[in-house]
């Protein structure tokens, strides 16, 4: 495509004045004292807190968000003098570099400065219990707050000028470019050539009667690509990382039976409902489009949710049914929507064949992304076992933050997904190679991740609220936005009650009424279903269906997030102390009902079961009970420097290469006198050096 390209007009970049400036408003009455609350275990200075209210928190809050719109404001006082205008091609070039440098720098610095107001609206949230709204909310609702600022407000800031571009010879485009070559006559009259990179997304169809475009509003919008190569990654790692391995293994069959069944379920039903939608009002979409939406909107997002239950402590099973979900139909999600995606459909019928072949690339990518993500996992919980880096836990602690991301970037080139292979990734490294970190990595890894997965979190949001006025890539439909959010309320509900229903058939104790109605309510959407729908904004359809992904994201965070806490109390769902009572009875009677026949004759002899390797009386279930053993005698052995060792686990023919698997740390820690439980005959017996010692 070299040498196609020819521009109408030179560009040229003109200043606006500086608006002026808007001093914030401040609380004119005196602010009232702060609410009782309950005794905190840390000891606190009472001479600090003792004028200390919420109405002064947020006029704080409010201030220094004030401040970052007065700096916007102001910060249009671009010196066009520091450059003779008439200097040259040089001096223009100089001008327009260090312009957009300073025009970054403010983009920057504004949304650090509104991450910094969310930080502090997240403590004053937990520091005052407040459960009305949750801090996501509060986000979106700032990110409105500076679109509406950056649309409407002269800020005084760079405009640019948009030029049309044609084709030499009139020559046929088909596809968008990757590069543009425009020629600006020199200050000798020579023609120099500059190459124009397409690297920040583009999108198709816009409004040439619309005003030009500013700079300000080219520079907040971001690539599509930063959410998926950035700001994904860490949160979907962290959330197999941070993963409540007790309950979530516990309800695994429920958990994956709603991740896999349900999201296809709900993705199906959203298509169809749509699709009839649409054509009753003549909008124009094919049902590929919509079977991609569908796929899109089916990656929930429930942090409000969960952060709500968490804080009431609601019954474990509960907790774990909604976050497994969430955590693992985003991966689900996404190798959904790639794969309709790339497969084109002739017009609105559905080939057969086509859908076999989909269904099969399906389980194909997201089959190879899981063992891509557990292999690199495994192979760094091996390095970290036979080396000695954790004497250094400053570069143990950088080499597992690298190897980790490695997982997504090695999927990606391959032509696998990313978000699969990280996601369990990081469940690997939770199980095994945690175990091998120092203390102190130990700490360091943990935190890393809640910190960076908290940050782009609330990027995420605040610039979804951001994009409802600076982005040029989202048409508006109003009709398309209300059956789409009928549309997805009811292939949730399809899919939740019969599914509970099936899974109650063989489920102690079954899935209640009331937690079905909770996990169909907690059908937030969030970062995931954004950063799907804005990856690709060619055509008009496209446009209307990220618009409408964006306007499902504000009112089910700000609607079902805000509702969630009065929902539990509605709903009678238990929490708390009575919660937590109920959990360890029906636990003690589990545990009692497994094993109740050994503890009575183990008693005796001084010997117990509760730490034997691969023993979890909680689990019933086959699926658990053969993965418990076969984890706890040769994959926890041979990945960590758990005991026994494989030396003992593994058939004697085996010792050699047992032996060379297993650390010198195993060796000196290994304790002979070992009860082994088998989980298929319930019994326990000693290990093989035991018994030779006693024969």
């Amino acid at each position: 495509m070299t040498g196609r390209y020819v521009v109408l007009g030179p560009e040229e970049v003109a200043l606006l004045p500086p608006a002026p400036l808007r001093d914030p408003s401040l609380p004119s009455s005196r602010p009232s004292s702060p609410p009782k609350r309950r005794e905190s275990n840390q000891i606190r200075s009472s001479s600090s807190f003792t004028s200390f209210s919420p109405s002064k928190a947020m006029a704080g809050i409010w201030l220094l968000l004030g401040a970052s719109v007065l700096l916007l404001l102001s910060s249009g006082r671009v010196s066009s003098h520091r450059y003779d205008t008439n200097g040259g091609l040089e001096a223009a070039a100089e001008r327009r570099a260090e312009n957009l440098h300073r025009l970054d720098t403010i983009i920057l610095l504004t949304y650090i400065t509104v991450l910094i107001v969310i930080v502090l609206t997240a403590w004053l949230f937990k520091y005052y219990r407040f459960r009305f709204i949750h801090e996501t909310g509060v986000t979106l609702i700032y990110g409105l707050f500076i679109g509406i600022v950056l649309r409407y407000f002269n800020i005084g800031l760079l405009e640019s000028q948009t030029f049309d571009v044609v084709t030499k010879n009139d020559t046929t485009v088909n596809e968008p470019p990757d590069y543009l070559r425009l020629g600006v006559n020199g200050d000798t009259g020579k023609t120099v050539t500059f190459t124009y990179e397409l690297i920040e997304g583009f999108f198709a169809d816009a409004d040439k009667t619309k005003h030009n475009e500013r700079k300000i509003e080219q520079k907040s919008a971001f690539s599509p690509e930063l959410f998926f190569n950035v700001l994904l990654p860490p949160i979907i790692f962290n959330a197999g990382y941070s993963l409540k391995k007790r309950s979530f293994f516990r309800n695994i069959g429920s958990i994956l039976l709603f991740v896999f069944l349900g999201t296809t379920i709900s993705c199906i039903a959203t298509a169809v409902l749509m699709f009839v939608f649409t054509r009753i009002f003549g909008m124009g979409f094919h049902f590929q489009e919509l079977l991609f939406f569908g796929a899109l909107i089916s990656a929930t997002d429930p942090i409000t949710v969960l952060a709500v239950l968490n804080e009431k402590n609601v019954e474990a099973n509960l907790y774990a049914l909604i976050f497994g979900e969430s955590a693992m139909n985003d991966a689900v999600a996404i190798v959904l929507s790639a794969t309709i995606d790339s497969y084109t459909m002739t017009g609105d019928t559905v080939d057969l064949m086509g859908i076999m072949s989909a269904g099969v690339n399906f389980v194909e990518v997201f089959v190879g992304s899981l063992l891509l993500g557990s292999v690199i996992g495994c192979a760094n919980a091996i390095l970290t076992k036979f080396t000695y880096i954790s004497d250094h836990p400053l570069l143990e602690s950088a080499l597992f933050i690298l190897i980790s991301y490695c997982s997504f970037l090695i999927a990606e080139i391959v032509h696998l997904t990313g978000i699969v292979a990280v996601l369990f990734c990081g469940i690997c490294q939770a199980h095994y190679t945690y175990n091998n970190l120092s203390v102190e990595s130990q700490t360091t890894t943990k935190r890393f991740f809640q910190l960076v997965s908290f940050l782009s979190e609330a990027f995420i949001f605040c610039y979804i609220g951001i994009s409802v006025f600076v982005g040029n890539n989202q048409k508006w439909n109003i009709l398309f936005i209300i059956f789409a959010l009928i549309s997805i309320t009811i292939a949730r509900a399809v899919y939740v009650y019969p599914l509970c229903e099936l899974i109650n058939i063989q489920r102690r104790p079954p899935i209640p009424k009331n937690y079905q109605h909770m996990i169909l309510f907690s059908g937030l959407r969030g970062a995931m279903a954004f950063a799907l729908a804005d990856r690709n904004t060619a055509t008009e359809n496209r446009q209307i269906i990220l618009a409408a992904t964006v306007a499902i994201v504000l009112f089910t965070v700000l609607f079902n997030g805000g509702l969630a806490s009065w929902m539990i109390d509605y709903l009678g769902i238990k929490h708390g102390e009575r919660a937590n009572e109920e959990e360890r009875t029906t636990t003690s009677r589990e545990i009692q009902d497994e094993v109740g026949d050994y503890t009575t004759s183990s008693s005796h002899s001084g010997v117990t079961i509760a730490s034997t390797p691969g023993h979890n009386p909680w689990d019933k279930a086959f699926l658990p009970r053969k993965w418990y053993n076969f984890d706890a005698n040769f994959m926890k052995p041979l990945l960590t420097h758990a005991t026994p060792p494989l030396t003992e686990t593994l058939p004697s023919i085996c010792y050699p290469i047992a032996k060379m698997l297993t650390s010198d740390r195993q060796f000196h820690s290994h304790q002979p006198l070992r009860m082994r439980y088998d989980s298929e005959s319930g019994s326990c017996s000693m290990s093989n050096s035991l018994e030779q010692m006693l024969s």
